[in-house]
């Protein structure tokens, strides 16, 4: 059966059930009337599952054995496990989970015959063009950055080649992932809603993002009507830090920053930041790298057209954030 504009029946496993984006697919799909098998390693805190009606399993994306015994009976698998950047995981730690990771999530699928794989990737994966709008068309950077994009690019070229083959799969590229739950990117509406963020770095700068919920409702969309072999980029039409910054101001009542970096001084202190981090013991909300890498755009429409994904209103997923992170003990 291919399970495309139908939705694919029976149990559906989700992995990385316990973070942000995994434990959002898991409501939704709950929501929905699924049957949903959520993959937790046994260390994982899992507080946040205690409300919905899910079946959790132990196992790690690591373990092919146990991604079978997870796979057992399930009719779609949302992959969504991975190590982020932003928490000091080493270059072998990110290959090890994101693309050995997957590919033993492939080979599970194939061997528990799995109508549907989503496998939920990155823009990272796609070439760093400041300026420049990304479609789905642009292909994978020859030499990615090593660690994170690596990774990510070796485990979406595996998905996408064995979509010719067994296994019926489907990819969808989230932008920045802001939202509750989210940790790495929620840095700098944390450190503005702390009053923390003495200043709006590289104003002008365009940047891509997406809501959690959006990914999420991506994913599920990208099951049940994705095209096999097809990726699909969610993210919101490209705002300005400055617009971004201005918007939270609207939803927090709080001024923005007076002072405004352009990149060079931006990276600069950012580098001053970090270096001192071990006096301060304060993270912040930004990265050189990011600060010089950013500014490449992505067009998340395809997934509007074909999937009939809406994206949430700004605002209002920026009144949610903030709601969440006022919320968070200090």
């Amino acid at each position: 059966m291919t399970p495309e504009n139908n939705r694919v029946p029976g149990k559906i496993l989700v992995t990385g059930v316990t973070g942000a984006i995994g434990g959002r697919i898991a409501r939704l799909l709950v929501a929905e009337g699924r049957v949903v098998v959520g993959l937790v390693r046994p260390e994982s805190d899992r507080s946040l599952l205690n409300d919905i009606d899910i079946e959790l399993v132990e196992g790690d994306v690591t373990d092919l054995s146990s991604l079978e015994s997870a796979m057992d009976g399930c009719a779609g698998v949302i992959h969504s496990a991975g190590l982020v950047p932003g928490g000091g995981a080493s270059e072998e730690a990110f290959h090890k989970v994101n693309s050995d990771g997957t590919q033993n999530v492939i080979a599970a699928a194939i061997s528990s015959e799995i109508v549907r794989l989503v496998h939920v990737s990155t823009v990272n994966v796609m070439p760093i063009l400041p300026g420049v709008t990304v479609t789905e068309d642009a292909p994978s950077p020859a030499l990615p950055h090593a660690g994170y994009d690596e990774s990510k690019v070796a485990a979406e070229r595996a998905v996408l080649e064995a979509s010719k083959g067994l296994l019926n799969a489907v990819v969808v590229n989230p932008a920045v992932v802001f939202g509750p739950g989210t940790r790495s990117s929620a840095r700098i509406i944390r450190a503005f809603v702390r009053g923390r963020l003495p200043f709006v770095p590289l104003p002008n700068r365009r940047m891509s993002m997406v809501y959690v919920d959006d990914v999420a409702h991506g994913c599920i969309l990208a099951l049940d009507k994705g095209a096999r072999g097809e990726r699909y980029i969610l993210s919101n039409p490209a705002i300005t830090i400055s617009e971004f910054i201005d918007e939270l101001a609207a939803v927090t009542g709080r001024r923005r920053p007076r002072l405004t970096l352009p990149a060079w001084l931006a990276a600069l202190a950012v580098g001053t930041l970090w270096s001192i981090r071990p006096v301060t013991r304060w993270r912040p909300p930004v990265t050189v790298s990011g600060v010089r890498r950013g500014g490449t755009l992505y067009d998340g429409s395809r997934a509007e057209r074909e999937l009939g994904l809406g994206y949430t209103d700004l605002s209002d997923a920026l009144r949610a954030t903030v709601e969440w992170i006022l919320a968070e003990p200090r």
